[in-house]
């Protein structure tokens, strides 16, 4: 804890007042010679003090400063909202560029911008359930159930499910809506016998959600999964800026644009009305909980599957039932189930037999863009 410079001034005045000692006596007594002795042990001893104090009080004061330090980082971070610290922090790292933004609302789940993190959508206990039906040799149904919980109550009276079979929307709509709560559903479609309509009013039958919310005096009610059909709109072509920002004429603050008449035909958005869904008189204020199930039409051939985090999810597991998938003639049906974009411990080693049920135990962060992806192959005989 002593600099190196106050450690050679003490050890100087160490070696001075010894010398100083030393000489005093052995060498007989001088005049001349006493009064250099006590210059040097007067001397050395002052230096010794005067560095070992110095070296205390710095000691001390290091300590002060580190809790005055603390105090005031928890002070900022108090009195300022979450996206504002993680936007200093960002350009601190990294340096100033518009770009950032997007790290911020991926790591945080909103903007930030509410002092509270109130406009925060991160889940802190999420279990996905698939399962995958054969319907024939082509395509299968992946019946897909995902339950979040929710670390902060969500202020929001709507839920939007995106629709697409365009690979670039797929890859762009996660970091491009900037509402609480979303479902994307993309579809691959077949150039040689086209699908998504047939397949998005399916999904759109299909799909069940469930909640738990608070209303304006903090009760907490329970809705079980239900079909929210009389409660779904489809969103106009022209208001689609109004939930995706690259639809936006300005690109929203990602900059991009992107021309809605160019996925007139690959891309649909819906709405639900949460407070309409609870059937009850109670006003939903908050969601605490969401339960979304839905069933949707893919090709066998793609050889994988996979889930997205549409927000920060703390993913506790994940099920995967592939008991009733077939591939053709084969016999057997070998699966493996890998995080991507992330290193987690949550992956099977091996390639496993899919005729049971496999449960993949991940408890890991995934934020934005990270997910699993569940791929089969046929049993080959070795």
């Amino acid at each position: 804890m002593v600099p190196w410079h106050l450690r050679r001034w003490a050890v100087a005045g160490i070696v001075a007042a010894a010398v100083g000692v030393f000489v005093l006596a052995i060498v007989p007594a001088g005049r001349a010679v006493q009064v250099v002795c006590s210059v040097l042990v007067l001397f050395g001893s002052l230096a010794f003090a005067t560095a070992t104090i110095a070296g205390i009080v710095r000691r001390e004061l290091r300590k002060h400063v580190e809790i005055v330090n603390e105090a005031v980082e928890r002070g900022v971070i108090e009195v300022l909202p979450p996206g504002r610290v993680a936007d200093r922090l960002l350009e601190r790292v990294y340096g100033e560029s518009p770009f950032n933004r997007e790290v911020t609302t991926a790591l945080l789940g909103g903007e930030g911008r509410l002092l509270d993190g109130g406009d925060l959508t991160i889940s802190e206990h999420t279990e996905i359930d698939f399962r995958l039906d054969s319907v024939d040799d082509r395509s299968y149904h992946l019946v897909m159930e995902q339950r979040y919980s929710f670390r902060n109550r969500i202020p929001t009276s709507t839920f939007v499910i995106f629709a697409t079979s365009a690979p670039r929307l797929r890859d762009s709509i996660i970091s491009g809506c900037r509402l609480p709560l979303f479902e994307l559903w993309f579809v691959r479609d077949d150039t040689d016998e086209p699908r998504f309509e047939d397949s998005v009013e399916g999904m759109r039958e299909s799909v069940r959600i469930g909640m738990q919310y608070a209303d304006g005096r903090g009760r907490v009610h329970d809705v079980e999964a239900r079909d929210p059909a009389p409660y779904l709109r489809e969103v106009k072509l022209r208001d689609w800026g109004r939930y995706l920002d690259f639809f936006r004429t300005d690109g929203g603050e990602s900059g991009a644009v992107l021309d809605r008449l160019d996925y007139m035909d690959s891309l649909r958005i819906f709405e639900v009305d949460l407070p309409a869904l609870a059937e009850g008189d109670a006003a939903v204020t908050t969601i605490l909980r969401l339960t979304v199930r839905s069933t949707t039409l893919q090709l066998v051939s793609d050889g994988f599957c996979y889930w997205q985090a549409p927000y920060p999810c703390f993913v506790e597991s994940m099920r995967f039932d592939t008991t009733k998938l077939q591939l053709g003639d084969s016999p057997e049906l070998y699966v493996n189930a890998k995080a991507f974009t992330i290193s987690s411990p949550g992956s099977l080693d091996t390639w496993t037999s899919g005729a049971s049920a496999t449960d993949l135990t991940l408890r890991s962060w995934m934020l934005r863009g990270h997910g699993v992806a569940l791929m089969w192959r046929p049993f080959k005989e070795a």
